[in-house]
């Protein structure tokens, strides 16, 4: 689902330094089968998660430098997760018991896309699973991301049914937030604050220009929006619906 009406980036003040990619062998399904898709010189996330930040500091600057295969977004959040071999799931059930579970519904709608370098394309249930079950995190968004990458959710029907378009066969996914979140205002007064003291992690993030990338690192889950955007950073921080519809734009309810 394209979540940012500009491409507005989230880089709190520094001057946001662009990876360049280099040719990465994709895993093999194999490889994926067995959990093992860290790419040479990779840091687990389960490891990075229990280092000091100064170590971590040294992890996202080694992960901004590596290369990603084709089939991922070049962008300084894919880079991370994918050398951090980010392959947590969400949890998924069915439609009732979501419904059941405290909290508020979150909504994501995506389309039918096709990727050019690769001549392959997706249909938008293909990309709903990929999200659900998938053994990479993906932050593909070609809505601009203008909170920064991440899988973007809204938390109102109606707002994300205006993502769908007709002709490219939209469906929408419901989820709800069971993880550690921030709200946008708190991570750029974190984040900021964290540059101006010179803080070894906050600098190694910022030369991605991506605050979320920042957010990952001191283990949160998703970021929230005043305009109600939910911004998943780890699918692990969702509950998700394993019914994906056919998306009525326009339309009130789920």
């Amino acid at each position: 689902m394209g979540r940012g009406r500009s491409k507005a980036g989230g880089g709190g003040g520094a001057t946001a330094i662009q990876p360049t990619p280099t040719p990465v062998a994709q895993p093999t399904v194999d490889d994926v089968k067995k959990g093992n898709v860290l790419p040479p010189g990779g840091v687990a996330f389960s490891d990075f998660e229990n280092m000091t930040d100064d170590q971590k500091a040294d992890v996202v600057s080694a992960a901004l430098n590596a290369g990603v295969p084709m089939f991922l977004e070049d962008s300084a959040m894919q880079h991370f997760a994918y050398f951090t071999g980010m392959s947590d799931k969400p949890t998924v059930v069915d439609d009732a018991t979501l419904s059941q579970m405290a909290g508020q519904d979150i909504y994501r709608t995506v389309n039918n896309a096709y990727n050019k370098s690769l001549d392959m394309g997706y249909t938008s249930t293909d990309i709903a699973k990929q999200i659900m079950y998938g053994d990479f995190t993906m932050y593909s968004d070609s809505g601009g991301s203008a909170h920064g990458k991440a899988i973007y959710f809204a938390n109102d029907y109606t707002d994300s049914s205006y993502y769908g378009t007709s002709n490219k066969n939209p469906h929408t996914m419901r989820a709800k937030v069971t993880g550690k979140t921030i709200s946008e205002n708190q991570l750029r007064s974190d984040y900021q604050n964290a540059l101006n003291r010179g803080d070894k992690l906050a600098n190694a993030c910022s030369k991605g220009g991506d605050r979320n990338l920042y957010a990952l690192a001191k283990g949160y889950d998703v970021v929230t929006a005043a305009n109600g955007y939910r911004m998943v950073l780890n699918r692990r921080g969702i509950t998700v619906s394993s019914t994906v519809k056919p998306t009525k734009i326009g339309g009130t309810s789920w």
